[in-house]
């Protein structure tokens, strides 16, 4: 038997983000249930038909001819179904739902009546349909309520106590040998719900999946060790780590990587992994992980001509800012300003109209495919739910490679929206692109050496620093004086985004 985030079959981003928060049996119940004027009908309905069922009784052993063989009815599992008298043996579920459209039925032959969802072809438990049907309840007809047995829910709640699992605290990731780089991007994905909801849910299904070395199979192991309450130590990603060094040389070897470089390369890996997935950027991929990573960049070439302007579209995993590019551009500015680079300052420096240099040879079609001067603009086309922004630190030329240093102040609270495509009379929801900080990884040391670390949000506003299997309590203040390299924000409320 499973609960609404066991129940889950993959789906789009907006059913896992559902689930990630929902408190009902499965998502087919949620809109019957969060529904007061659906709620109410059904669990009278849900109660008469419960209570009109046999009284169970335990089956008696069948003596079975000693001659011959026949089949024994009684002993298969029967479901009745909770919207009209029709019961069903197993085989015949799919059959009754696809004619009548009635999703949920009873298995009689159970202790406990225990609800099946045909949708989700799977037991489901809803802790209210418990209490409601259960001994304890109630129910007056008459009135249309239920009323609980005072005396059974002063003793369930005096004697039950919730299970501390280590998930209300913080788990490190073990370090394997230089293997910091791995543990910082897994504390960015570990804590966030829509990836919980996803893996804890079988959105990847690693009972049936026939990949060999797959990625998203150690992923999902890492996520349920992770979520263990039985455990309170470190988390170990041997298997993912092993499983990466098989899929890219690159990655293969106790050596120290670019933190950056991996969460590109597992981002691209659990897309792969994906049943569906798309390879192609001409063909929309629909999967999880594209939807949850993956947006997507508007390049505007405009001659200075004839004013033509051309677009092309890329996808992107993450948005990668030159800081110091930044620091230039404010430096040369009024004395007044602040001589610190803003993340802000460094989107607006991406997203902002440069003149394209003469040696790009810039051919105009409507000028007769002959050489013009242009300009070009990047912006955002379409956001990712989880959205990751490279600080860009270091600086590689002929003759050596060097990292920057300094702060750079970024908010725990984003707003995308100017950073994006949109028109200018064009009414849209801004609540659709705010943000929220959720993890901050720091790069110590110099560009051939050196460690990473991560602050992560874990509760609401609680922020704790993940140094491998060390784990400290920090402040918002610890979170915001750090010198960033990597920023995670996920989004705070997902909905569809208008593209121009």
């Amino acid at each position: 038997m499973a609960t609404a985030a066991a129940t889950l079959k993959p789906g789009n981003l907006d059913s896992h983000q559902l689930l990630s928060e929902a408190a009902y049996g499965c998502e087919h119940l949620v809109p019957i249930l969060k529904n007061s004027a659906a709620a109410d009908p059904f669990k009278i309905g849900f109660r008469k038909q419960y209570e009109s069922l046999a009284p169970y009784t335990k089956p008696e052993p069948v003596t079975v001819q000693a001659t011959g063989l026949r089949t024994v009815s009684s002993l298969k599992p029967k479901y009745h179904c909770l919207s009209c008298s029709e019961v069903c043996l197993s085989t015949e579920r799919k059959a009754h739902t696809k004619k009548t459209g009635h999703v949920f039925s009873a298995d009689i032959e159970s202790r406990n009546r225990f609800l099946f969802c045909e949708s989700c072809v799977d037991f489901v438990y809803d802790h209210g349909l418990e209490r409601f049907c259960g001994p304890q309840a109630k129910f007056e007809y008459s009135k249309g309520t239920w009323v609980d047995d005072v005396a059974s829910e002063a003793y369930v709640k005096h004697n039950a106590f919730k299970n501390p699992c280590s998930r209300r605290g913080a788990r490190g990731v073990w370090n394997m040998g230089q293997t910091c780089y791995q543990s910082v991007i897994l504390q960015a994905l570990l804590h966030d719900p829509t990836l919980n909801a996803y893996f804890l849910s079988g959105g990847h299904d690693i009972h049936t999946c026939e990949r060999n070395f797959c990625m998203a199979c150690a992923a999902s192991e890492v996520f349920m060790d992770f979520n263990s309450g039985e455990k309170t130590e470190a988390v170990s990603a041997a298997t993912l780590l092993y499983h990466g060094w098989d899929a890219s040389r690159d990655m293969a070897g106790y050596r120290q990587q670019d933190a950056h470089e991996y969460f590109q390369f597992l981002v691209n890996a659990l897309h792969a992994a994906t049943p569906g997935h798309s390879e192609s950027y001409e063909k929309r991929c629909n999967c999880f992980f594209h939807q949850t990573f993956y947006g997507e960049l508007r390049s505007s070439v405009m001659c200075h001509k004839c004013g033509k302007t051309t677009h092309t579209y890329d996808p992107m995993a993450d948005l990668s800012l030159d800081v110091q590019l930044q620091n230039k551009k404010r430096k040369l500015g009024p004395r007044t300003s602040s001589t610190t680079a803003t993340l802000t300052g460094c989107l607006e420096s991406f997203t902002a109209v440069e003149d394209l240099s003469p040696d790009a040879s810039y051919h105009c079609e409507k000028c007769g495919n002959t050489p013009q001067r242009a300009s070009k603009r990047l912006q955002i086309r379409k956001l990712p739910a989880i959205l990751c922004m490279q600080l860009k630190r270091y600086e590689h030329n002929a003759a050596s490679s060097d990292k920057l240093h300094g702060h750079i102040d970024f908010p725990i609270t984003l707003n995308m929206l100017p950073f994006t495509v949109k028109k200018d009379k064009e009414r849209v929801d801004t609540s659709r692109y705010i943000y929220d900080l959720s993890t901050v990884i720091v790069h110590q040391g110099s560009m051939d050496s050196g460690h990473y670390y991560a602050y992560t949000r874990v509760h609401g506003d609680k922020w704790v620093l993940m140094d491998d299997n060390k784990v400290t309590v920090a402040s918002v203040a610890d979170v915001l004086r750090q010198d960033a390299y990597l920023l995670f924000y996920g989004i705070r409320s997902i909905g569809p985004q208008k593209s121009s």
